[in-house]
């Protein structure tokens, strides 16, 4: 076995603490993407644009610093 924890099964807890600002997940709950902290408005509708193509639900977290 070369990684008993693949990274499609991490949590969103280990990757909003891996620095990850947004993640998205399939159907069954399994992690697809994810995104380091945006700098523009426009990676963010990207980024939703891509998930909403392929079925996937979009979880963004605030930027470190900002409200929670």
């Amino acid at each position: 076995m070369k990684n008993p924890f693949p990274v499609n099964l991490q949590t969103q807890e280990d990757v909003r603490k891996a620095g990850w600002q947004a993640e998205t997940r399939d159907a069954d709950g399994h992690l697809c993407r994810t995104h380091v902290p945006f700098e523009s408005d426009e990676e963010i509708v990207w980024l939703v644009r891509e998930a909403l193509k392929y079925g996937e639900t979009v979880t963004i977290w605030p930027a470190k610093g900002g409200a929670a």
